[in-house]
């Protein structure tokens, strides 16, 4: 007979505090009333909760807007409450591949102070060093916002446990990070809780959190985010699904040529060409934009007819830029490998939609900066996946701009320290 587990009054305390947090981040203003209808507390228990929150200068009541417009006679219009976004500041730190930036944000995700540094050493030692020179610099250059701060959280590429706050996987990058405590070293050195996070889903945290508005209502939807990697991780009911080591969301990973994965790269060990045929097969193999490169560059290399070689002389310098400036142009190669490799990408997210059935799937990356390779991923995705009559599924490309990396850590710090404590 399987076991089963019951809860405690603590637990039962803290799991109501968290729904009232929660409540109050995405519904606020709000009556203590409605929390109360909504969550099936009793007003007793809401009272005692926000009266806390209150105290702790984490929530205020404010002015009921209609309240002027209340006619005599009927009745005090209801007090209502709401986060106070000035309660803390968050720092979030992307460390990127091209860069390195931080965002100083409120508690509502508005941007209070950024910037941007030169790329992390491939070298951990180095790398902690550098970090902990920019993270200095923050400190001194904010120092208002940095004795407000919530935490810190840290955002990269590559599966991430975020449960034990080190990388767990890059396949030929910044190898030497692997395994490291990088969170616990930060947190060390500033005094602050840290989260690591891979910086797919932090972008995943900040939609749900600072940008409902592209969610039209949704609570579950799949964020598709092509580059150099491929991540799609998935949120559900309004929360990024982690699995036991957080490596959940890894869908460059998954097998599309069965065929081809039985074969070994053909390429020197290490070089341009190897990272992108890592797992032969594979997503990642197929519609990254290290293998949209290395499938120019092989065109060029024999000879094909392609404005590229006019856009961009040494092919071993080529840049995905160059690539959509020549499908935007209508070049028959460029347009040619766009498609095969957004096809691909629309298969995988319909093995995805069959398995987490989500009605809402975004798009980002610098690839769907061409609106074509979006539609190109929603004609596969729609052609292939099942969908019943009364299904519907929303294809929409989204933009976060420079700084999303590091403002999805801060929104992934704010959902660990804050709504989920």
């Amino acid at each position: 007979m399987a076991a089963t587990s019951g809860r405690n009054s603590g637990t039962v305390k803290q799991e109501n505090l968290e729904a009232v947090k929660l409540m109050l981040y995405r519904q606020g203003p709000i009556s203590r009333a409605e929390i109360a209808v909504q969550l099936g507390l009793t007003p007793a228990t809401i009272t005692n909760i926000t009266a806390d929150l209150i105290a702790r200068n984490f929530v205020e009541e404010v002015q009921n807007e209609d309240a002027s417009a209340q006619p005599r006679g009927t009745g005090r219009k209801p007090i209502l409450i709401d986060l106070k976004r000035d309660c803390f500041t968050v720092l979030g730190v992307s460390l990127g591949r091209d860069s390195t930036r931080f965002c100083l944000c409120d508690m509502r995700g508005k941007v209070l102070a950024s910037g941007i540094y030169e790329v992390m050493s491939d070298d951990y030692s180095v790398m902690l060093h550098q970090l902990q020179g920019i993270l200095s610099l923050i400190r001194q250059r904010h120092e208002d916002l940095w004795n407000r701060l919530l935490g810190i959280g840290i955002s990269t590429p590559g599966v991430v446990n975020s449960h034990r706050g080190h990388v767990k996987n890059h396949i030929l990058e910044r190898q030497s990070w692997r395994g490291k405590p990088l969170a616990e070293e930060i947190s060390r050195f500033t005094g602050l809780p840290v989260r690591l996070e891979n910086n797919v889903k932090a972008r995943s945290t900040a939609i749900t959190l600072f940008w409902p508005e592209l969610l039209n209502g949704e609570t579950t939807f799949a964020l598709c985010h092509v580059s150099f990697g491929i991540a799609c991780p998935f949120v559900l009911g309004s929360r990024v699904f982690e699995g036991e080591d957080a490596a959940a969301g890894e869908i460059g990973k998954m097998i599309l040529e069965p065929d081809t994965a039985q074969k070994t790269s053909v390429f020197a060990p290490g070089s341009r060409e190897d990272a992108a045929f890592a797992l032969p097969g594979s997503l990642e193999a197929l519609s990254s934009v290290n293998a949209i490169l290395t499938q120019c560059r092989k065109h060029i290399r024999e000879g094909e007819d392609t404005m590229l070689t006019s856009l961009c002389p040494d092919s071993e310098t080529l840049q995905l830029s160059h690539v959509l400036e020549a499908q935007r142009s209508g070049d028959p190669m460029a347009c040619r490998v766009m498609d095969q490799a957004m096809f691909y990408v629309g298969i995988a997210l319909a093995n995805i939609v069959d398995i987490v059935n989500p009605h809402l799937v975004l798009l980002s990356g610098p690839v769907f900066t061409n609106r074509q390779n979006a539609d190109t991923v929603e004609k596969a995705l729609m052609r292939y996946a099942f969908l019943p009559d009364d299904d519907v599924l929303h294809v929409l490309p989204v933009d976060m701009g420079e700084y999303a990396g590091a403002i999805g850590a801060a929104a992934s710090c704010i959902e660990k320290y804050f709504l989920r404590s």
